[in-house]
């Protein structure tokens, strides 16, 4: 039986935890002991590495009732109501949460093309990886982003949050001190460059862990 692509609800962005939080479930969970085994086996086995990637579930900040975070030109994300967002030519998830109910979107770019998840290959995907969660109890834990393909091969990147704005950054660059979280990962299948490769790290203060913020 396939997967519902559920429709948006805050509280599917909002129950998330924040980084540090997220980080010490990732690391209590022991994720790295499967991570370029059963978890990425699922992406290779139905050839989507290069269409979705892995996250660890986390928030940002909080958003107002039925606001969205979206993404603009790859690098700043910000919250959006309703009315702003509906004037917005070309909103699409990015990121999505599995749920006992299905699969649920929480974070959004505007972008002219989006990802599908309801192809026969792609429900196949959601399915066995929905049960590998469900298996390691990682529900609440992992999730699944999409990655385009001009950033498949692209360079690593960095998230800093500043008040409520979330800017994506090349990894060499370094505006502030702290240290780096891993957040997202890309997987690898006969390219000779290994099972895959942390994509994205979220940057947050040491000890605190959570993204650096002047607020």
């Amino acid at each position: 039986m396939a997967l519902e692509i559920l429709p948006y609800s805050t509280e599917h962005y909002n129950t998330l935890p924040g980084l540090g939080v997220a980080k010490d479930q990732f690391d209590a969970a022991d994720v790295n002991e499967i991570l370029y085994t059963e978890i990425r086996g699922a992406f290779v086995k139905h050839h989507v590495e290069r269409t979705v990637g892995l996250t660890f579930l986390h928030n940002h900040f909080l958003l107002e009732p039925s606001q969205k975070l979206v993404t603009f030109k790859k690098t700043v994300a910000l919250p959006c109501d309703p009315d702003e967002v509906i004037n917005l030519p070309h909103i699409h998830a990015t990121a999505w949460r599995f749920t006992d109910h299905g699969v649920a979107p929480y974070e959004f770019a505007a972008t002219t093309v989006g990802t599908t998840l309801d192809s026969p290959s792609m429900q196949a995907f959601l399915q066995e990886f929905a049960a590998v969660l469900k298996k390691w109890n990682l529900t609440n834990v992992l999730g699944i982003y999409s990655i385009k393909e001009s950033s498949v091969d692209g360079p690593q990147t960095m998230e800093i949050t500043e008040g409520r704005c979330n800017i994506t950054l090349d990894m060499d660059l370094h505006p502030h001190e702290g240290t780096t979280i891993d957040a997202m990962w890309q997987f690898y299948t006969g390219t000779g460059k290994g099972p895959g490769r942390c994509k994205n790290a979220c940057k947050g203060v040491p000890h605190v862990k959570r993204h650096l913020s002047k607020t």
